[in-house]
């Protein structure tokens, strides 16, 4: 009875196999067929091409081996990341102990300018001068828009009333 119900389940996941290979599979299918490549020990060319494919390694001997396996390539999956958020962090604050202020003479209380010229960095006084034109510049044109919006609903007022 045993070796009638092996081979029914042997032909059962040659059967997943196929499907697999023909992409008729959910993902949840795909997933149970995964796991079910991890817990037999069968053997055939489509079962072992469909190992392949997915790339699933079949050891049912040393369950424990298998365990400590994964835990270790979970663990290295998140080392490097921990690790290099770990140093920029020690980096940053390596730098905000040692330069507090800008080297430019910056004081907190003050506004910082920095402003670019044809790709090139303008100094502070002239970025300072520059983003004040601007400024103005900017000001004029939203003081002219606000003035040309009250004439037009002037305009529409003296429309509708007449």
């Amino acid at each position: 009875m045993k070796e009638r119900d092996d081979k029914l389940a042997l032909q059962e996941t040659e059967q997943l196999c196929r499907l697999y290979m023909d992409c008729k599979l959910s993902v949840f299918e795909e997933t149970e067929l995964r796991y079910i490549l991890t817990q037999v020990d069968y053997h055939s060319p489509l079962i072992d091409e469909a190992r392949q494919i997915m790339e699933v390694e079949v050891d049912i001997s040393d369950k424990p081996n298998k365990i400590d396996k994964y835990k270790k390539r979970t663990f290295r999956k998140w080392l490097l990341p921990v690790s290099v958020a770990a140093s920029v962090a020690v980096i940053f604050s390596i730098g905000v102990t040692l330069f507090p202020n800008s080297t430019n003479g910056w004081n907190s209380d003050e506004p910082y300018y920095m402003a670019y010229s044809n790709g090139h960095r303008l100094n502070d006084g002239d970025a300072r001068l520059k983003i004040e034109d601007e400024k103005k510049s900017v000001d004029e044109f939203i003081k002219e828009m606000s003035e040309l919006e009250a004439e037009e609903k002037q305009m529409m007022d003296n429309f509708f009333n007449l």
